[in-house]
């Protein structure tokens, strides 16, 4: 009996193609015609359709239960009483949808047997938490087009439909290993909306708007040169209509009702999937069929491979005497005594050559029991590209095969063209080997054998995707076709033969001294491609030195293969890893190489642990400083010798606007617990602000940014005490509190739309624009918000102080500003006036607190208005403002401290007797008992009128002094006192007074 999944599954093979790359190529080099366009692997937006910046790649937050925004609790709460309390959740940061859940021990009895059992538990799960997988959608929007197993893991995937209209590459899957819960995921897509169409599709104008788009930019104008091909699918005619989302990062979507439409070129060479607005006809995006290398000749050369090796000519289609046979795995056949004409060609059920530049190489000849016979085209690289391409495309296969023997796409007949008539590159399309002529530098690409594994890597990856599981990504798919050649010749040097004249690789997935590195070495498809190549490869390496080279190989190849068909873009391949390589269904517990798997990805910059919720809190102390805590919770995944965790905190007075930046102070936050670091900004000046930001490095290679902001990248705070004048807390109507509305502000509780809040700051509404679903602003608009007038007339200092959410374009297309009584206090970042590179859009992703001096914006009357406004072009819409605890505040202004005298050295003079004085009486005279030398002064008595003469017996030192001795006398009136103050003036004008 056939399951429902079985039953949808031919209905909805088309449409679930819609979102699958369905004739993708993958090349070795991309054409000039391309170069400069859009990363090939994702959308390329029409400028004229949506200036969105799509997100790059989808960004993750692990929940913290005890932070949880009362939107979620709810959901949560739900999925811990089925999952257990140990759940790990984890959130789509720009869709606010549950992505990945994490149970400890969710037993599902007989899942992993019972495709049926496994199928009911599945269709009961999504309808009893279709609120956090799917926010705003049913149940019944989710089909089951898929349940297989792979490597003990059976994986159930659903795709997601709106108003009965797929919805492209959204969808949710379960896995189930050893009959336990392992893993659930979510690319589904929340509250989606389109509106009502009027009237049928005009087939004629969508395709002729698509090929005109195609036709102006890349073949001049020329539509001739443009066709619109067939889907590859009887079941999707060209105009099935189906639901694009478009995400942007930050949180803003769009959704378009498209229809998809393949458009072709045939000179030059190309082939696009092409998105068409189903009402409009206007062409939205386009996703390039044809993926190529960025390699230049003078960079990436090299000579052909080494010394020729004969080949078994396995399973070749041969005619004996007339009658079709296959020879065996060893290339043998069976051909009856005495003699049978036999004739070949390179031809059998897994691959069919195609010589495009003249007829495909055969042979007739006369054969006798046991004879061997040789085909060896070497005189004629043409001839021997045939053979060569036969080889390999059947070794690749073969390869694969060991891997899982049942993996479907090997038994289809894969059709390889060799010789085309250009140069310098080969490509995949769908179940296509196509390879280039000898010239320009190159090699025939068809003699080149990790070639022909690097194009069938492609064709596993397109092929093998499960549906409602895995989603085409275009670094993906270059770097798992590199580590397949790579594994099969042992090499991580790919490529090697293709360029003439030198023995450098392609590409390299282990380079000396480097690792390629999530996300700085992302973008083209081929640099990406490096990432999760080079991971596997470091993960190969380190599993051979820990089981030897069989096993070691085996176990990653198997993460390999798993990856390619479940992975939806290089970070998600460490959650596949970690599935694949468990043992007990468990992922709470580890699994049996979760070390040397968090090794190879930290060095590529695609670890972290699992269920690790980064929060960052402030503290004031009453000492005026302000304690950070960061808690990054305690991963199960840790290892002997893992790095710990470490974050630095940098803080600075918060520069004046328009002026030049201050200086920071860096700070090493310290452990105070597992998990939780700190760090203490001391205490500032009063009625200062002062700013702060945290870096966290898991220790690996990968850092989270707090905030995670580029056009405010600093939190702040004020310190010192402050007085309220005037306060809103939105609960109420707007006029209730005196604010006048215009455009689309509003006050209510955020819906959480367009990387809007979940929930208030505090109470239970804001002010904020665009509340209601889906949460962006519309184009075009201009939105105010303008408070009463405010006396602040007794007042010297006034500033606002409010909690924000804001996310808004870059300030060169979009305006958010703060005015007061009309003059502009603060607006977000504009870039400089570039079109192309103002990408700078401010993304708030928490509330954050937000001073503003509005001192200078006083009126003469002492009345103060503060208006927040959003002016938006015609294109890329966000969630806008939303705003709460908000207070106009005063404080007087703060009273400089009074500068420190200048320090003055002590000098003989100043009234202070220092240890070198004997006196220091405030003045440089002699004869007032303290010499200007600060010695103690002779003073004589005034002569007695009565005492003519010296009385020995009167004063005096009651001695004489003899001639003879005189100068050595230890009288006062001696030459040696005069002596001994001669020396001590010498070391007074030695001294300088300050001048």
């Amino acid at each position: 009996m056939r399951t429902k999944y079985e039953r949808h599954l031919s209905a909805l093979l088309g449409l679930v193609l819609a979102s699958l790359p369905l004739s993708t190529a993958h090349a070795i080099q991309r054409p000039a015609h391309l170069q400069g366009h859009a990363n090939q692997a994702g959308l390329d937006l029409n400028p004229a359709a949506s200036r969105l910046t799509l997100r790059a790649t989808r960004t993750h937050a692990w929940v913290d239960k005890q932070t949880t925004p009362s939107g979620h609790r709810v959901n949560f709460a739900a999925l811990e009483r089925e999952l257990g309390q140990d759940l790990l959740v984890s959130i789509d940061a720009d869709t606010g949808v549950a992505d990945l859940l994490i149970p400890r021990g969710a037993q599902v009895y007989g899942a992993n047997n019972s495709p049926a059992l496994a199928e009911q538990f599945a269709l009961g799960f999504v309808a009893r938490h279709v609120n956090a997988l799917a926010p705003g959608a049913a149940a019944s929007d989710f089909v089951l087009v898929s349940n297989q197993v792979s490597n003990g893991v059976r994986t159930l995937g659903f795709v997601q439909h709106h108003a009965g209209l797929p919805i492209i590459d959204a969808q949710l899957s379960l896995s189930f290993k050893a009959d336990h819960l392992i893993a659930v995921r979510s690319q589904a897509l929340p509250n989606v909306w389109i509106p009502a169409r009027g009237g049928a599709i005009d087939q004629t104008k969508v395709q002729l708007q698509a090929r005109t788009w195609i036709s102006n930019d890349f073949a001049a104008g020329a539509i001739g040169r443009s066709s619109v091909t067939s889907h590859g699918s009887a079941a999707m005619t060209p105009m099935t209509p189906m639901i694009l989302p478009l995400v942007q990062a930050g949180g803003a979507i769009e959704y378009r009702e498209v229809v998809a439409l393949e458009v072709s070129l045939d000179q030059p060479i190309g082939r696009w999937l092409v998105y068409v607005d189903a009402a409009t006809a206007q062409p939205i995006a386009r996703r390039s069929l044809l993926h190529w290398a960025e390699l230049e000749i003078d960079t990436w050369q090299r000579s052909p491979l080494g010394p020729r090796q004969s080949f078994a000519a396995a399973q070749m289609q041969v005619s004996v005497d007339g009658q079709v046979a296959f020879t065996d795995a060893n290339g043998q056949l069976v051909v009856p005594a005495p003699s049978a004409a036999v004739s070949f060609s390179p031809q059998g059920p897994s691959q069919r050559v195609v010589n495009d530049n003249g007829p495909v190489s055969s042979v007739m000849e006369q054969f006798v029991p046991s004879q061997s016979y040789v085909w060896d085209l070497f005189a004629d690289p043409e001839q021997d590209a045939q053979l060569s391409a036969y080889v390999h495309t059947q070794l690749v296969k073969d390869y694969v095969r060991g891997i899982d023997p049942e993996f479907a796409p090997l038994d289809l007949q894969t059709t390889v063209t060799v010789n085309i008539s250009d140069v310098c590159n080969a490509y995949a399309e769908e179940n296509t080997l196509n390879f280039y002529l000898n010239g320009g530098g190159c090699e025939n690409s068809a003699l080149i054998a990790d070639v022909v594994y690097h194009e069938y890597g492609h064709v596993a990856h397109v092929l093998g995707l499960q549906p409602g599981v895995g989603l085409f990504n275009g670094g993906v798919s270059e770097g798992a076709s590199d580590y397949l050649s790579a594994s099969i010749v042992n090499d991580a040097k790919v490529g090697v033969g293709f360029f003439l004249d030198t023995s450098d690789p392609i590409r390299d997935l282990d380079p000396p001294g480097y690792e390629w590195h999530w996300p700085e070495d992302g973008g083209e498809v081929h640099d990406e491609g490096r990432i999760i190549g080079g991971t596997l490869w470091d993960l190969r390496t380190s599993l051979i030195e820990k089981y030897g080279v069989a096993q070691g190989v085996a176990k990653t190849d198997q993460i390999w293969l798993d990856g390619i068909r479940r992975s939806v873009d290089t970070p998600s391949w460490y959650m596949e890893a970690l599935i694949t390589n468990d043992d007990d269904g468990n992922l709470q517990n580890g699994t049996p190489d979760i070390c040397e798997i968090n090794e190879a990805f930290a060095a590529h910059g695609l670890y972290q642990p699992l269920g690790a919720a980064v929060d960052l809190s402030e503290t004031k102390l009453a000492d005026g400083s302000v304690e950070l805590t960061l808690s990054y919770g305690t991963g199960f995944d840790a290892c002997p010798g893992m790095v710990t965790p470490s974050a630095l905190m940098r803080w600075r007075p918060r520069p004046v606007p328009n002026g030049p930046e201050t200086p920071s102070t860096e700070l090493e936050m310290n452990e105070v617990s597992p998990g939780l670091l700190r760090a203490v900004i001391p205490a500032q000046p009063e009625h200062t602000v002062t700013q702060y930001q945290v870096e966290l490095d898991w220790g690996n290679g990968t850092v989270a940014p707090r905030p995670d902001n580029r056009a405010d990248e600093w939190y702040e705070y004020f310190s010192g005490e402050v007085t309220q004048i005037w306060c809103a807390d939105f609960e109420g109507a707007p006029a209730s509190q005196g604010w006048s509305v215009d455009g689309e502000w509003s006050f209510g509780p955020p819906e959480g739309g367009g990387g809007d809040p979940t929930e208030a700051f505090s109470g239970q509404s804001v002010a904020g624009v665009a509340l209601s679903w889906p949460g962006t602003y519309a184009p075009w608009t201009q939105s105010t918000l303008t408070s009463p007038a405010i006396d602040v007339s007794e007042h010297e200092v006034v500033r606002l102080q409010y909690r924000r959410w804001l996310n808004v374009e870059d300030g060169y297309f979009d305006q958010a500003t703060i005015a007061a009584n009309g003059q502009i206090a603060w607006a977000n970042t504009a870039s400089a006036d570039d079109w192309g590179s103002a990408s700078v859009h401010h993304s708030d992703r928490e509330w954050r607190f937000h001073d503003v001096e509005l001192t200078p914006m006083v009126g003469a009357d002492g009345n103060l208005s503060v208006s927040f406004s959003l002016g938006s072009d015609g294109g890329l819409e966000f969630g806008g403002w939303n705003i709460d605890q908000l207070c106009i505040v005063a404080h007087e202004p703060a009273v400089p401290p009074e500068p420190p005298k200048p320090l003055t050295p002590p000098a003989c003079g100043d009234g202070i007797v220092q240890a070198n004085e004997q006196c220091d009486d405030g003045n440089l005279s002699n004869g007032d008992g303290c010499s200007s030398g600060c010695l103690f002064d002779y003073v004589p008595p005034e002569p007695d009128p009565e005492e003519q003469g010296w009385d020995p017996g009167g004063r005096g030192c009651g001695c004489t002094a003899a001639p003879d001795t005189a100068g050595f006398g230890g009288g006062p009136g001696g030459a040696g006192a005069l002596a001994l103050l001669g020396l001590l003036g010498l070391g007074v004008r030695r001294r300088r007074r300050p001048a």
